[in-house]
C-alpha cells in the first residue's frame, strides 16, 4: 500500500472542519465524523446488498468512504447546489472545484471515477451512504425551514440514486438499502436491556 498524496499535516484538522454550512444546526459535525459514519453506513449497506463482497471491494469501499470529502479539511465544505451547477458547465473532473479538490487530495478524486466505471456497486454504496449521513445530520441537528427542505431533497436524491443503482447493478438486491435508511433515520437508541 502506498502512502496518500494528501498532505498528512492536514489530517489533525479533520475533527475541527465542519460540513453543511447551508443549514442552521444545533451542533455542526466534523468532516472526520462524516467520513467515519459514511464508512460505517457503507459497510452496513454492503453487507445487506452484496453479502459476499470481496476483500478487494471492501477495501475500495472503505477508501472511497474515508477519503471522498477529505479535501474539505483544506477548502471547507462548498455548497452542493454550486458544485452541481459547475458540473453542468464543465466536463467531468474539469470544474474549478473538481480541479481544486484533485490538487488537494488526488487519491480521492482518482478513485471515485475509477470505482464508478469499473466497480459501480462500490461507488453506489458509498454515495448512498454519503447521502444517508447528510439526511441523519439534518434530521438530528438541523433547525429551521431550510433544514426540512434539504432533508426532503436528500431523501429524493437517495431514492433516485438507489433506482440508478438497481438499473446499473442488477446483480445486487438493493432494497435492503431502504431498510438501513429507515433504521438509521429512526434516530432511536437501542437500550442495553434490548440487546
Amino acid at each position: 500500500m502506498k502512502s496518500m498524496a494528501f498532505d498528512i499535516r492536514n489530517l489533525p484538522f479533520a475533527g475541527t472542519v465542519t460540513p453543511w454550512h447551508s443549514v442552521n444546526y444545533q451542533r455542526y459535525p466534523s468532516v472526520a465524523e462524516h467520513l467515519y459514519l459514511v464508512a460505517l453506513y457503507a459497510r452496513e449497506i454492503a453487507s445487506r446488498v452484496y453479502p459476499g463482497l470481496s476483500a478487494e471491494d471492501q477495501v475500495l469501499l472503505y477508501e472511497l468512504a474515508l477519503m471522498h470529502d477529505l479535501s474539505e479539511v483544506v477548502t471547507g465544505d462548498m455548497l452542493s447546489p454550486i458544485k452541481r451547477q459547475l458540473k453542468t458547465m464543465f466536463a467531468p473532473g474539469e470544474s474549478p472545484i473538481d480541479r481544486l479538490e484533485a490538487s488537494i487530495c488526488p487519491d480521492a478524486t482518482l478513485r471515485e471515477p475509477l470505482a464508478k466505471s469499473e466497480r459501480p456497486q462500490c461507488y453506489f454504496r458509498m454515495k448512498l451512504s454519503d447521502i444517508l449521513d447528510a439526511m441523519v445530520v439534518i434530521k438530528q441537528e438541523g433547525k429551521g425551514s431550510v433544514a426540512k427542505l434539504v432533508e426532503q431533497e436528500r431523501t429524493a436524491a437517495f431514492d433516485v440514486l438507489l433506482d440508478q443503482a438497481q438499473l446499473e447493478c442488477p446483480d445486487g438486491e438493493w432494497s435492503p438499502a431502504h431498510e438501513v435508511r429507515e433504521a438509521v433515520m429512526s434516530l432511536t437508541h437501542v437500550q442495553i436491556d434490548e440487546i
